[in-house]
């Protein structure tokens, strides 16, 4: 009797621990001075997104209570107002607390009531703010001494100073509160401490030596501090933002660098499955939509690897039938690529070879005489041409449509003599080699008729002709 009682009271223990580390759900006890009978919002971050997770309204006295029977997913919530204005709350594994402030000033004035995470939070927000007015003040008077060398030098140390001190609270929090939210934020946010290379002294160009040895430590170090198995990162703005500037700010905007460090950074996100799929679903569209052209190799690259080889768990049959429709009307178009080959008839029904049209570069231009947007470019890329042609530069116009009289008169009023030629029962497929969904479409090929621009505007196609004619 005296074992059972004994093993009772351990189980009790036991299953209070267990409650204890995994809350059976969440309360939040909201009281906003100023606010009266009003709704009020819980919402989350999700990468660069927001969205709803829960509603209430408040009562005369500004009091009202977010709850659920299921616990929250760590992260950075929101307490969003009326107004739309909004504050941020960390929930992690407290998820039992109360929080009491004004609607007009809602860090400053915040207090909290059984969350020791959130008391740090508020304490981050309010010593960031404090400097970063600081450092607003030292850059109005930077600039209004900006004819008083002595001054400025002055200020900037003050400024090094801000951020030194910042630091020094970033390093206190990192280093007194490991494994919290609030820390693995801060280390995401840190930039790699770049060495103070030393080049040799007989370099011939040091400063573009040492910027290339700091650019390429930066590339390297750049994720050293992003715990990639956290997931909760995911549900604040940090990890997104980090992503974010690494592939549009920090590396060199060439799919052949870009390839290498997208694979890398996916293959460190598996060390969640949540991260992975964020991480991997970020980086297509980011690639799919990108306007920076060639980027579409990124996307084929990723398209391949992820998620037509099945690795991309979470996507349906539909969407990756899609996926792989587009993935193969990309890639025979690729920067770098062979042109794909169009034998199509002139006006007076012979067959026109692209491949043998001799020039040292050639403009492929689909048009259509409807398209407003080519009635833009169709003059504009005759004089162009009329101005190159001598030089070596060649426009292969291709009509997408099959009226022929259309076509024919087309060309005539436009006084057009490059190569003209249709396909009207698109033998070669024309539209799905060249991804044609629109007019104008424009690509550039050089000699050897390798795509060296694609989906381009005429002003472009101007630049880049006079560059290289």
């Amino acid at each position: 009797m005296r074992r059972f009682r004994r093993t009772a009271i351990m189980l009790l223990i036991l299953l209070a621990a267990i409650t204890q580390a995994f809350p059976s759900g969440y309360s939040i006890n909201v009281r906003i001075g100023g606010l009266e009978d009003t709704t009020l919002l819980l919402a989350y971050h999700y990468g660069n997104r927001k969205y709803i997770k829960d509603t209430i309204r408040v009562d005369v006295q500004g009091q009202g209570v977010f709850s659920g029977e299921e616990p929250l997913p760590g992260g950075i919530y929101l307490v969003v107002m009326p107004d739309m204005d909004y504050f941020e709350l960390l929930v992690d594994r407290e998820q039992e607390f109360s929080i009491e402030t004004s609607a007009d000033k809602p860090v400053d004035d915040m207090k909290v009531t059984g969350s020791a995470e959130n008391e740090k939070f508020f304490e981050y927000h309010r010593f960031m703010n404090h400097r970063q007015r600081a450092s607003s003040d030292l850059q109005r008077r930077i600039e209004e001494n900006r004819d008083n060398p002595d001054s400025i030098a002055i200020l900037r140390e003050k400024g090094m100073e801000l951020d030194r001190q910042v630091q020094e609270y970033w390093n206190s929090i990192i280093d007194d509160q490991p494994g919290t939210l609030l820390a693995n934020m801060i280390r995401v946010m840190q930039n790699p401490q770049i060495p103070d290379f030393e080049v040799p002294a007989d370099a011939r160009n040091p400063d573009s030596l040492r910027w290339r040895m700091g650019y390429e430590y930066n590339k390297k170090h750049y994720f050293d501090n992003i715990d990639f198995s956290d997931e909760r990162l995911l549900r604040t703005p940090v990890l997104h933002n980090r992503l974010e500037h690494f592939f549009t700010r920090t590396i060199m905007q060439v799919p052949d660098l870009i390839i290498p460090e997208a694979i890398r950074v996916v293959e460190l996100s598996r060390a969640n499955d949540q991260v992975f799929q964020y991480v991997l679903v970020y980086l297509l569209n980011h690639y799919e939509r990108s306007n920076i052209m060639g980027m579409d190799e990124v996307f084929v690259e990723l398209a391949e690897r992820y998620y037509l080889s099945g690795e991309a768990h979470w996507v349906n049959e539909e969407t990756l039938g899609r996926l792989r429709d587009r993935v193969e009307r990309i890639k025979p178009n690729l920067i770098g690529r062979t042109a794909p080959e169009m034998r199509m008839r002139d006006p007076e029904g012979n067959m026109v070879s692209l491949h043998e049209a001799e020039a040292e570069y050639t403009i492929i231009y689909f048009y259509e005489p409807a398209c407003g947007h080519c009635k833009v470019v169709t003059p504009r890329l005759n004089e162009l041409y009329r101005k190159y042609r001598e030089r070596g530069l060649e426009v292969f116009g291709v009509y997408i449509y099959g009226d022929v009289e259309e076509w024919k008169e087309y060309i005539g009023s436009n006084n057009l003599d490059w190569i003209n030629v249709f396909d009207p029962q698109n033998q070669s497929n024309f539209r799905f080699y060249y991804d044609i969904y629109s007019t104008p479409t424009l690509y550039i090929l050089d000699a050897d008729k390798t795509i060296v621009a694609k989906r381009i505007g005429i002003e472009t196609v101007e630049q880049m002709m006079e560059e290289m004619l």
